[in-house]
Protein backbone atom coordinates (compact mmCIF):
# COMPACT_ATOMS: atom_id res chain seq x y z
CA UNK A 1 0.00 0.00 0.00
CA UNK A 2 1.56 3.67 -0.88
CA UNK A 3 2.57 5.53 2.36
CA UNK A 4 1.64 9.27 1.03
CA UNK A 5 -0.93 9.45 -1.33
CA UNK A 6 0.53 11.00 -4.83
CA UNK A 7 -2.50 14.10 -5.03
CA UNK A 8 -3.09 15.07 -8.27
CA UNK A 9 -2.48 18.68 -9.07
CA UNK A 10 -5.10 21.12 -10.32
CA UNK A 11 -4.08 20.25 -14.18
CA UNK A 12 -3.91 16.48 -13.41
CA UNK A 13 -7.63 16.74 -11.87
CA UNK A 14 -8.91 18.77 -14.79
CA UNK A 15 -7.37 15.91 -17.47
CA UNK A 16 -8.82 13.20 -15.05
CA UNK A 17 -12.17 14.75 -15.45
CA UNK A 18 -11.67 15.45 -19.04
CA UNK A 19 -11.02 11.74 -19.43
CA UNK A 20 -13.56 10.59 -17.24
CA UNK A 21 -16.48 12.08 -18.95
CA UNK A 22 -14.80 11.69 -22.61
CA UNK A 23 -14.91 7.69 -22.08
CA UNK A 24 -18.63 7.90 -20.73
CA UNK A 25 -19.34 9.78 -23.88
CA UNK A 26 -17.44 7.34 -25.75
CA UNK A 27 -19.63 4.44 -23.66
CA UNK A 28 -23.00 6.31 -23.99
CA UNK A 29 -22.32 7.16 -28.07
CA UNK A 30 -21.64 3.50 -28.70
CA UNK A 31 -24.44 1.97 -26.95
CA UNK A 32 -26.72 4.79 -28.32
CA UNK A 33 -25.62 3.84 -32.03
CA UNK A 34 -25.91 0.06 -31.16
CA UNK A 35 -29.57 0.58 -29.28
CA UNK A 36 -31.03 2.36 -32.26
CA UNK A 37 -29.77 0.19 -34.97
CA UNK A 38 -31.40 -2.58 -32.55
CA UNK A 39 -29.47 -5.39 -33.20
CA UNK A 40 -26.89 -5.00 -30.55
CA UNK A 41 -26.08 -3.86 -27.23
CA UNK A 42 -22.43 -2.94 -26.76
CA UNK A 43 -21.09 -5.92 -25.02
CA UNK A 44 -22.53 -8.03 -27.73
CA UNK A 45 -20.94 -5.70 -30.11
CA UNK A 46 -17.87 -6.34 -28.51
CA UNK A 47 -17.85 -10.43 -27.81
CA UNK A 48 -18.53 -10.34 -31.64
CA UNK A 49 -16.03 -8.14 -33.07
CA UNK A 50 -13.51 -9.80 -31.07
CA UNK A 51 -14.88 -13.47 -32.35
CA UNK A 52 -14.70 -11.97 -35.67
CA UNK A 53 -11.36 -11.13 -35.57
CA UNK A 54 -9.62 -14.69 -33.92
CA UNK A 55 -8.27 -17.11 -35.65
CA UNK A 56 -11.22 -19.23 -37.14
CA UNK A 57 -13.60 -16.37 -35.48
CA UNK A 58 -13.44 -18.35 -32.16
CA UNK A 59 -10.95 -18.46 -28.88
CA UNK A 60 -11.05 -19.90 -25.46
CA UNK A 61 -13.24 -18.45 -22.61
CA UNK A 62 -10.67 -17.58 -20.66
CA UNK A 63 -8.85 -15.73 -23.75
CA UNK A 64 -11.76 -13.92 -24.50
CA UNK A 65 -11.81 -12.43 -20.41
CA UNK A 66 -8.64 -11.61 -20.89
CA UNK A 67 -9.08 -9.97 -23.78
CA UNK A 68 -12.48 -7.78 -23.28
CA UNK A 69 -10.81 -7.52 -19.47
CA UNK A 70 -13.99 -8.53 -18.09
CA UNK A 71 -14.06 -11.62 -15.42
CA UNK A 72 -14.92 -14.87 -15.75
CA UNK A 73 -18.83 -14.77 -14.42
CA UNK A 74 -19.49 -11.47 -16.19
CA UNK A 75 -18.20 -13.11 -19.42
CA UNK A 76 -19.74 -16.68 -18.92
CA UNK A 77 -23.17 -15.20 -18.13
CA UNK A 78 -22.53 -13.00 -21.68
CA UNK A 79 -21.69 -16.09 -23.60
CA UNK A 80 -24.44 -17.74 -22.56
CA UNK A 81 -27.38 -15.00 -23.15
CA UNK A 82 -25.53 -14.44 -26.77
CA UNK A 83 -25.62 -18.64 -27.60
CA UNK A 84 -29.04 -18.32 -26.76
CA UNK A 85 -30.33 -15.95 -28.88
CA UNK A 86 -28.00 -17.42 -31.83
CA UNK A 87 -25.15 -14.84 -31.83
CA UNK A 88 -22.13 -17.74 -30.68
CA UNK A 89 -21.97 -21.15 -30.05
CA UNK A 90 -19.89 -22.39 -27.23
CA UNK A 91 -18.34 -26.02 -26.58
CA UNK A 92 -15.67 -27.68 -24.78
CA UNK A 93 -12.05 -27.25 -26.00
CA UNK A 94 -10.62 -30.21 -27.98
CA UNK A 95 -7.70 -31.96 -26.32
CA UNK A 96 -8.50 -30.17 -23.34
CA UNK A 97 -11.74 -31.04 -21.59
CA UNK A 98 -11.73 -27.94 -18.89
CA UNK A 99 -11.55 -25.84 -21.87
CA UNK A 100 -14.57 -23.72 -22.91
CA UNK A 101 -14.21 -22.30 -27.17
CA UNK A 102 -16.76 -19.55 -28.09
CA UNK A 103 -17.26 -19.30 -31.91
CA UNK A 104 -19.31 -16.59 -34.08
CA UNK A 105 -22.37 -18.20 -36.00
CA UNK A 106 -23.66 -17.18 -38.98
CA UNK A 107 -26.24 -14.91 -37.28
CA UNK A 108 -23.86 -12.96 -34.86
CA UNK A 109 -21.83 -12.25 -38.26
CA UNK A 110 -25.01 -10.81 -39.47
CA UNK A 111 -25.72 -9.03 -36.72
CA UNK A 112 -21.96 -8.04 -36.33
CA UNK A 113 -21.92 -6.83 -40.38
CA UNK A 114 -25.67 -5.01 -39.99
CA UNK A 115 -24.01 -2.93 -37.25
CA UNK A 116 -20.50 -2.31 -37.96
CA UNK A 117 -21.39 0.86 -40.48
CA UNK A 118 -23.33 3.11 -37.88
CA UNK A 119 -20.55 1.98 -35.01
CA UNK A 120 -17.76 2.91 -37.50
CA UNK A 121 -19.73 6.13 -37.99
CA UNK A 122 -19.97 6.89 -34.94
CA UNK A 123 -16.19 6.05 -33.36
CA UNK A 124 -15.29 8.49 -36.90
CA UNK A 125 -17.69 11.26 -35.28
CA UNK A 126 -16.74 11.11 -31.48
CA UNK A 127 -12.73 10.55 -32.01
CA UNK A 128 -11.27 11.12 -35.38
CA UNK A 129 -13.37 14.18 -37.21
CA UNK A 130 -11.37 16.74 -34.86
CA UNK A 131 -8.27 14.59 -34.21
CA UNK A 132 -5.35 15.92 -36.49
CA UNK A 133 -3.28 13.58 -37.83
CA UNK A 134 -0.26 14.41 -36.10
CA UNK A 135 -2.15 13.67 -32.82
CA UNK A 136 -2.83 10.42 -33.24
CA UNK A 137 1.35 9.14 -32.38
CA UNK A 138 1.19 11.13 -29.18
CA UNK A 139 -2.32 9.67 -28.94
CA UNK A 140 -0.87 6.17 -28.75
CA UNK A 141 1.65 6.63 -26.75
CA UNK A 142 -0.77 7.88 -23.88
CA UNK A 143 -3.24 5.16 -24.15
CA UNK A 144 -0.28 2.17 -24.68
CA UNK A 145 0.70 3.44 -21.68
CA UNK A 146 -2.51 3.08 -19.81
CA UNK A 147 -2.74 -0.62 -20.93
CA UNK A 148 0.53 -1.28 -20.25
CA UNK A 149 0.36 -0.34 -16.28
CA UNK A 150 -0.12 -3.91 -14.53
CA UNK A 151 1.03 -2.56 -10.62
CA UNK A 152 -2.54 -0.97 -9.91
CA UNK A 153 -4.14 -2.01 -6.16
CA UNK A 154 -6.49 -4.59 -6.55
CA UNK A 155 -5.96 -4.66 -10.35
CA UNK A 156 -5.70 -8.64 -11.21
CA UNK A 157 -5.39 -11.00 -13.68
CA UNK A 158 -8.69 -12.07 -15.01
Amino acid sequence: MIEQPRWLNDDEQELWQLILAATRKLDRGMENTLQAGGELSMPEFAVLATLSDAEEQQMRLRELCNFLEWDRSRTSHQVTRMERRGLLTKCKSVGDARGVMVQLTEEGSRRLAASAPDHVESVRRLVFDHLKPEDIPSLQRFLQGILDVDNVPGYGEY
